[in-house]
């Protein structure tokens, strides 16, 4: 039995399971159970010319540069943006609300990977092409596309360590299942590690997270955050952080804090299932330090205490404000072994930025950066000492700041060659 032959069984064997558990999930999520049927294909949909699929909240910012210049330069054809977690969901319905309304988008959540339901969503969708976001292998996905004869993309592509080794144990079943997608990768060693595993068709296209774009609403309300700003403050931002990192940022600020006392910190943890155990968190540092708090979730933007010592961000699709607000930025999944990331949105508003050791998701972004010094990478007893030397030295704060800038406007481009790449498909 191949792997992916075990893979489709275990589907069946695993299903009631795995239907009781999207259940729960779905149920504990703020939207409820009401996109519940979507997650097995049953979704009133109509036929598209362009899928696009972005798993989580990153992907869906890192792509939507493209999505926004598929729709201005194609007005007669429709796109399905679909994503699997309820922040990239949220997200594509805040990026978008115009398309969405005049029906030019198409947005809805990606089925399982169960093999009925990819078959019969994409009979419904029959897309001219399909572009996947990064390195997400959906095995059934890819399988009823080729099926049903649709051209599959996986763009902006890369392959950690870990998943190139993991992926040469099982080398058959991933040359058998991705031998005819087309790769745009990263790197020129991620094309290579395509080729070796069997892909056919692999190009380097660049790293599409650098063509970001930043919605006018971000500025504008940026505006009414700086309006009770602080004069003599500095805000650090912790953001996407995850479980066991707070703890880890808390330790830094309050040792930060002890000789700075203008020191704000904003934390903006990843996974908004975890909003109500960082509060918790929160709380006992509060009482053990004397901090105050003031929680976005709690009322408008501008009720945010401008005095306060911790904004904690509970809310959806924010990221981007308060990294805007901010004036050094900490990214998370780098302190614990997640593998770091997206430093480039920090990059982009000219943030000093630090991370911790563990970026091995991002080392291509993160080697130009190092190779630029346009970050700073540090163990997580040492983050006291470096945000304690960005507070007192501005220039500094400056100079990273427009290092990583540069690096990210050097590093541009990606866009337009995976435009080229598929423009005779769907227009075809």
């Amino acid at each position: 039995m191949t792997i992916l032959t075990l893979y489709r069984v275990l589907w069946w064997v695993l299903l009631p399971g795995i239907i009781a558990m999207r259940f729960f999930r779905d149920w504990r999520s703020p939207l409820g159970i009401r996109h519940f049927s979507q997650r097995f294909g049953f979704q009133k949909i109509a036929s598209v010319e362009i899928l696009i699929h972005a798993v989580s909240l990153g992907e869906v910012r890192a792509v939507t540069p493209l999505v926004k210049r598929l729709l201005a330069e194609n007005p007669t054809q429709k796109i399905l943006f679909t994503a699997t977690t309820l922040t990239g969901s949220d997200q594509i319905q805040r990026s978008f609300k115009d398309a969405l309304e005049s029906g030019q988008l198409i947005h809805t959540y990606l089925p399982l990977d169960f093999g009925p339901s990819m078959a019969l969503f994409l009979k419904k969708v029959a897309p001219k092409v399909i572009l996947i976001m990064e390195t997400e292998i959906w095995p059934n996905f890819i399988l009823q596309a080729k099926k049903q004869h649709i051209p599959l993309y996986i763009i902006s592509a890369c392959l950690s360590d870990r998943s190139y080794r993991r992926y040469q144990k099982i080398q058959k079943s991933i040359h058998l299942l991705l031998s005819d997608v087309a790769v745009l990768a990263q790197t020129d060693e991620d094309v290579l590690r395509f080729e070796v595993l069997g892909v056919k068709s692999a190009k380097r296209m660049g790293n599409i997270k650098y063509d970001l774009t930043v919605p006018e609403i971000v500025f504008q309300r940026l505006a009414i955050l700086n309006q009770d700003r602080q004069e003599d403050a500095i805000y650090w931002i912790a953001a996407s952080t995850h479980e066991e990192e707070e703890e880890i940022i808390m330790e830094a600020f309050i040792r930060a804090k002890r000789r700075l006392p203008q020191l704000r910190l904003i934390l903006a943890p990843r996974h908004p299932e975890r909003f109500q155990e960082v509060k918790l968190l929160l709380d006992e540092y509060i009482d053990a330090h004397d901090f105050s708090l003031s929680i976005r979730s709690e009322g408008e933007l501008s009720d945010l205490n401008p005095e306060a010592d911790i904004w904690l961000v509970d809310t959806l699709g924010e990221l981007l404000l308060f990294y805007a607000f901010a004036d050094i930025a900490t990214v998370g999944g780098s302190f614990v072994p997640i593998g770091g990331h997206n430093i480039l949105e920090p990059a982009y508003f000219s943030k000093p930025i630090i991370v911790g050791p563990h970026m091995a998701e991002n080392r291509e972004i993160m080697q130009q950066f190092l190779d630029n010094s346009a970050i700073l990478q540090v163990e997580s007893d040492q983050l006291s000492i470096m945000i304690k030397s960005l507070v007192i030295d501005e220039d500094q704060r400056i100079a990273l700041g427009q290092a990583a800038e540069r690096t990210m406007a050097e590093n541009q481009g990606a866009i337009d060659i995976v435009i080229k790449e598929i423009s005779p498909l769907i227009h075809a």
